[in-house]
């Protein structure tokens, strides 16, 4: 008997070091296959886009591939005239080294202050749109410039709307004119609501709000997300029976004591960060974000290190 029941312990450790094997070798095959996915010629990429016209919800999607290297997210600028922020000199600064396939202005970089629907504060002095266009133009050049190879993807956020909600209210008889859409402005750039990154990421402006938004995202969304929007600069792994995804929310690329929230703010204190995020792809998946910090004592901090920006010049207002 005894004899009997160590031949049958025998066999089954037999047998789940096979399943053990044959798991080992499923994976393997499945990670061929997406790696296969990932590396798609240009060719076939465009001919993916034109089979999954119908998921893009009417062009409010851009579907990007998953590709070797990473894609770099830059939210919530609101860029100023007369003023360079220290995350934007270090995006400046680390996009030679990065070298990413894609960057995504995730929203809120033409901030629209003198067409908000709020009154002004006071007599605060807020600038032109035509100021605005010009100091979105001048920045974005730069970062083109910076990463002349990136694909470029502008997923517009509530403060860009306020461009085209103020002409439609003001001057709907105007509609289809040429510039009256602020995407006629920056025409290297590819509009959006949503940037969708193969079958694990989706980049967007803004999705649930809250402190514990980018968490809730994921469990909303059931994939990666990353937004902006709450200026917060964090990510949070969240792991169940489909594996682990994250939850990322993008920061703001301003100072967060930059001039352009003195008054918005009545220098109060704020929960914002400012930096910006890089997510990195490798073998057709997404192995999780990096996040570059520009803190108020005026360090830059780059996996683990102060990065050193002295060499850009800053102008301040």
């Amino acid at each position: 008997m005894a004899r009997a029941q160590r031949i049958s312990n025998e066999q089954l450790r037999e047998a789940n070091d096979r399943a053990v094997t044959e798991g080992a070798a499923a994976r393997k095959a499945l990670r061929a296959k997406d790696r296969a996915k990932g590396e798609k010629t240009a060719s076939e990429y465009l001919r993916a886009i034109d089979e999954a016209a119908a998921k893009t919800r009417h062009n409010a999607r851009h579907l990007l591939p998953v590709k070797e290297g990473c894609v770099v997210i830059f939210s919530d600028a609101h860029f100023w005239p007369g003023y360079t922020s220290n995350a934007n000199l270090a995006l400046l600064k680390l996009l030679p080294q990065l070298r990413p396939y894609a960057l995504i202005n995730n929203g809120d970089s033409f901030d629209g202050a003198s067409i908000s629907r709020y009154p002004r504060i006071g007599w605060d002095q807020k600038p032109t749109v035509k100021q605005e266009v010009e100091v979105n133009k001048e920045r974005l050049s730069e970062i083109e410039a910076a990463a002349p190879n990136a694909l470029r993807i502008w997923n517009l956020g509530n403060h860009d709307a306020r461009f085209e909600t103020f002409l439609a209210a003001k001057a709907p008889e105007f509609q289809g004119v040429g510039g009256f859409h602020l995407k006629d402005h920056f025409p290297s750039w590819i509009p959006a609501w949503s940037t969708w990154i193969g079958d694990e990421v989706i980049v967007k402006h803004r999705m649930r709000g809250g402190m514990y938004s980018a968490a809730n995202n994921v469990l909303r969304g059931g994939r990666s997300i990353a937004t902006g929007h709450d200026h917060a600069l964090w990510a949070k792994a969240l792991t169940n029976y489909n594996g682990t995804m994250w939850g990322i929310d993008a920061g703001t690329l301003a100072d967060v004591w930059g001039p352009q929230f003195k008054d918005y703010t009545e220098d109060n204190v704020v929960d914002w960060q400012s930096g910006f995020v890089i997510l990195h792809f490798q073998n057709g998946r997404f192995n999780g974000p990096e996040i570059v910090h520009a803190l108020p004592d005026g360090r830059v901090i780059f996996r683990g290190r102060t990065l050193d920006i002295t060499q850009l010049q800053k102008v301040s207002v």
